[in-house]
């Protein structure tokens, strides 16, 4: 009987040693896959910020552009002035 038990053990080895390496491999496989997903996303967010910030800069550009054509009409010279 002690031989038996020591026969299954070997055998649950011997089973383990063949399966884990393929268990293994499809566990790296699936936590890089839920990696490049997530980096994608966040990849996706980062773009997304940075075009909001492109518009708004645009935005403030056109402002400024306005204020100092306003500035050319109602202040002439104020460009070279020193405001110190």
């Amino acid at each position: 009987m002690s031989h038996e038990s020591g026969s299954s053990i070997g055998d649950l080895v011997g089973l383990a040693a063949v399966v884990m390496p393929f268990v293994m491999v499809m566990y790296i496989v699936t936590i890089r896959a839920r990696s490049r997903a997530t980096a994608s996303k966040l990849q996706e967010s980062d773009l997304a910020a940075l075009n909001m910030a492109h518009v708004q800069a645009r935005r403030l550009e056109e402002r400024v552009d306005q204020l100092e054509r306003i500035l050319d009409e109602d202040v002439p010279g104020w460009r070279t002035r020193s405001f110190s």
